[in-house]
């Protein structure tokens, strides 16, 4: 089911609107022609056959005089940008929690500048780390679900949705399933209660899994065309091994085809339940008025959720260069990068800056040399993942064919002087600069505000996680910074998803074990 919106109608003012314009009546006996008079006229008097017009030649408009800049006079030096304006205090809020009869954890925010609530329901048992062997299980159990209920058919449901004027839609992450929900006030209990049906009591009907499930198989047989996708698909197997983490969380054309309606109803029933449940709540509604409410729609769950075991954690497997031969492509995508730190990363602090400064930003390192200076491509990037098992740390871009090799080269050059010595202190003044004052866009919106508390209950942080940061952050220095990229920042898998053939000879000098992969993602 697709996220249905209801356009809610506005007035405009009168003082805006465009004035009418007010004819005379007309009264005629015949239809006039345009430009012609109603009144008959006297036949006019013959003229003599008009000169030739006389072509006056190229005609020169007068230029304005010009006009004098004294930008001096204004006493700015324009060869500086301007300071800085001092960073504002920013206190971010904190959820009161309280718990439901059934164990659903509420965190509740209240913002009320708008009439307006955004919702997180978390489901922590229900991502697609507990796919097992049938990856893709738990996308396509989140697929279902949001397309009817027992009361409410898949054509009921949106249009229901559309009344209400709330958009909703739910999705699997690898460690976990979130339901969004974007409301009006006026509107929240009846939108938490068709979520509630959703989760507690949906239809799942033969003939919605049958579309759901063939427009999943369409999607995943587009993949081979989406070279970003496949790249992302090779370096999580490369990272994560034999661990849960490594299947895509769309699963496979093959694994996807043998689901049935059976493993769809046995995964809901067994993952999703109250006491692996978060509901985030962020908006214009106090806890008096939200308690009754989710007791009434979600208080009274009666389910128990059986996760999978957690598994070992994966191993920093030896360096390879996997190969996605892509003939003709005028781009190589590149991922290079390496698992990394969980959720629950003591250092976090010190690699997002490090991060920060070397690709986590549009001024970085990475994008400053390669983008600006080079030209090799529109924008590169790194990132840090982590996930409450393992994480994984990245860079990736699209890169010109012909120049492959050089740009990959250029990346590992950088990565390797980051490590080697400590950020300058200007460098890092502005990287910890640039991470405090971003922190208040994480709170703009209710929606910002539900997803940043969604994130960190997901990771199992304390909820004073973000008061916490701005201090975190300062006490991050250059060695400091330098240790936590030296201990992560080597033997790198590279991922190249491009024509090999004009990029082969060039690679096959980087000494790495060559590693193919079919278009689809597949180890070959």
């Amino acid at each position: 089911m697709k996220a249905a919106w209801m356009l809610v109608g506005a007035a405009v003012s009168a003082c805006c609107a465009r004035p009418a314009v007010v004819q005379e009546p007309v009264t005629a006996t015949a239809t006039v022609p345009p430009g012609r008079s109603v009144v008959p006229a006297e036949p006019p008097a013959p003229r003599e056959p008009a000169a030739e017009p006389v072509d006056p030649g190229p005609q020169t408009l007068p230029m304005p005089a010009a006009v004098a800049m004294p930008w001096d006079a204004a006493g700015v030096d324009w060869t500086k940008p301007p300071a800085a304006w001092p960073e504002a205090a920013f206190a971010p809020p904190r959820p009161v929690t309280f718990t439901l009869a059934d164990g659903v954890k509420v965190y509740l925010v209240e913002n009320h500048r708008l009439p307006m609530v955004s919702v997180r329901v978390l489901h922590a048992a229900a991502g697609t780390r507990e796919d097992g062997d049938q990856a893709g299980l738990a996308a396509l159990t989140a697929d279902l679900l949001d397309e009817a209920t027992r009361t409410r058919t898949a054509l009921e449901l949106p249009e229901e949705l559309e009344r209400l004027g709330t958009r909703l839609r739910i999705g699997a992450g690898v460690d976990g399933a979130v339901l969004t929900i974007d409301t009006l006030t006026e509107t929240l209990e009846p939108a938490l209660t068709i979520a509630a049906d959703m989760i507690i009591r949906p239809r799942l009907a033969p003939e919605d899994f049958e579309r759901i499930k063939a427009e999943r198989l369409a999607d995943l047989a587009l993949r081979p065309d989406q070279p970003r996708a496949i790249a992302a698909v090779v370096f999580e197997q490369l990272v994560f091994g034999a661990h849960p983490y490594a299947s895509p969380g769309s699963g496979w054309r093959e694994t996807v085809a043998t689901l049935t309606l059976d493993d769809v109803t046995r995964f809901w029933s067994t993952h999703y339940a109250p006491r692996a449940t978060s509901i985030i709540v962020a908006g214009d509604v106090t806890r008096a008025q939200l308690e009754p409410i989710l007791a009434r729609t979600w208080g009274a769950w009666k389910a128990t959720a059986k996760p999978a075991p957690a598994g070992a954690r994966p191993a920093v497997a030896a360096p390879v260069l996997a190969v996605v031969d892509r003939p003709g492509a005028p781009q190589t995508v590149v991922t290079i990068g390496r698992l990394g730190p969980d959720a629950g990363d003591p250092r976090r602090a010190d690699l997002d800056v490090i991060n920060t400064a070397v690709g986590g930003s549009f001024a970085a390192r990475l994008n400053a040399r390669l983008r600006e200076e080079l030209g090799y491509t529109y924008g590169i990037f790194s990132t840090v993942w982590r996930g409450q098992r393992a994480g994984a740390w990245s860079v990736s871009s699209s890169i010109r064919t012909d120049v492959t090799g050089a740009a990959i080269r250029e990346i590992l050059a950088i990565l390797k002087s980051t490590s080697a010595a400590p950020l300058p202190a200007d460098e890092l003044a502005r990287t910890r600069s640039l991470i405090v004052r971003g922190l208040p866009q994480d709170f703009e919106t209710n929606s910002a505000i539900a997803a940043a508390y969604a994130s960190v209950i997901a990771d199992r942080r304390p909820l004073t996680t973000y008061r916490d940061l701005p201090r975190q952050v300062a006490r991050v220095t250059g060695p400091t910074a330098r240790a936590a990229a030296a201990s992560l920042w080597k033997d790198f898998h590279i991922v190249v998803v491009g024509d090999w053939s004009a990029i082969a000879k060039d690679l096959e000098s980087l000494g790495l074990p060559i590693v193919r992969f079919s278009p689809d993602g597949k180890r070959l």
